[in-house]
């Protein structure tokens, strides 16, 4: 296990260093594409400032809560050979050496980041139902990534958590591959609602501009006031109002007819919505991660877990006698 976490924080690592190289080439790439000493030095003052950017901002972020007591010398003790392994590697090949206060430095923000939220990889288990003294039911999604000295990240990812009660009658919380059911939530495909908000900030920002070039010197006041717009504003009020249309047009009027369906059309629309994911997947040549006979149960407060459907390695038509030896 220990191998194979390390092998893990190697990879983790390597991103991590590669997303401090990219911050700080931002407008600098003549420094890797002239390496001279006065360059390498430039690039290393950059990247030790993105580096204390990032390292304030990973020490106030939320941490898992157990690894929250996790010390930099138990870390240290446990990784710096394969924290100065990958420097020494991804550095090396620059011919920019480090010093040793500069590798403790990015090992810090590695430690910071292992005990923080985010997660390279990870595996979702989501628990439904009831409690004993729930009169509604809930759903609660973890994030489970690695184990460290006994101890296990995960979190419950609250955004995607739902619990019903008498102000919410009813949830659809789609998982893994989800564009297909958003649309039908939504009333649009979550990639086209992005494309749409990114070509409407991309031809404000280009209308702007063509404006400046038609009023040019001759009434700079105006021209500076042009400049002056916050586009972004304007994006993100447009991205409020096409969020409200949805949440109004599409999403509650669903969730209000979910609230009120019977346990069978319940079953029959979350087999649906699954088919119709794996559909689009089939027809499109996608990648198919989702598809194939679905299984599908219902979980109510009187009689508990029932399964609707379920799939068996075996045709149950050939094999009565399991059923037969199962119930007896």
């Amino acid at each position: 296990m220990k191998k194979i976490f390390l092998l893990y924080l190697k990879d983790h690592f390597i991103k991590v260093i590669d997303y401090i190289i990219k911050l700080s080439l931002i407008g600098n790439k003549h420094l890797v594409q002239d390496p001279t000493e006065e360059n390498k030095n430039e690039l290393l003052r950059l990247i030790d400032l993105k580096l204390d950017q990032l390292l304030e901002e990973a020490k106030e972020a939320d941490h898992c809560s157990e690894l929250a007591d996790l010390s930099i010398e138990d870390f240290n003790a446990y990784a710096t050979d394969v924290v100065n392994e990958a420097i020494d590697t991804h550095f090396t090949r620059n011919e920019i050496i480090l010093a040793d206060a500069f590798k403790g430095k990015i090992g810090k923000l590695l430690y910071e980041y292992l005990r923080g939220l985010s997660m390279l990889s990870f595996t979702g288990v989501i628990f439904t139902g009831f409690g004993e003294d729930e009169i509604y039911p809930s759903l609660l999604p973890l994030k489970i990534s690695y184990a460290f000295q006994n101890r296990l990240k995960y979190y419950v990812d609250e955004s995607m958590a739902a619990k019903i009660s008498n102000e919410d009658a009813g949830a659809i919380c789609p998982f893994a591959q989800t564009d297909v059911i958003d649309t039908i939530l939504s009333g649009i495909d979550p990639t086209l609602d992005r494309t749409y908000l990114e070509n409407f900030e991309r031809f404000l920002s280009k209308y702007n501009q063509e404006i400046i070039d038609l009023v040019g010197n001759a009434n700079p006041d105006l021209t500076a006031k042009i400049q002056g717009l916050d586009v972004k504003k304007v994006v993100e009020e447009y991205t409020q109002k096409n969020a409200e249309t949805k949440q109004f047009n599409y999403i509650n009027p669903l969730m209000n007819a979910v609230s009120t369906l019977s346990k069978p059309d319940l079953a029959e629309m979350a087999e649906s919505l699954i088919y119709l994911t794996y559909l689009k997947r089939r027809i499109t040549f996608a990648e198919e991660s989702v598809g194939g006979p679905v299984d599908v149960a219902i979980i109510s407060k009187g009689e508990g877990f029932i399964w609707v459907k379920r799939k068996h390695y075996f045709k149950p038509e050939l094999n009565q006698h399991f059923f037969g030896n199962y119930f007896n």
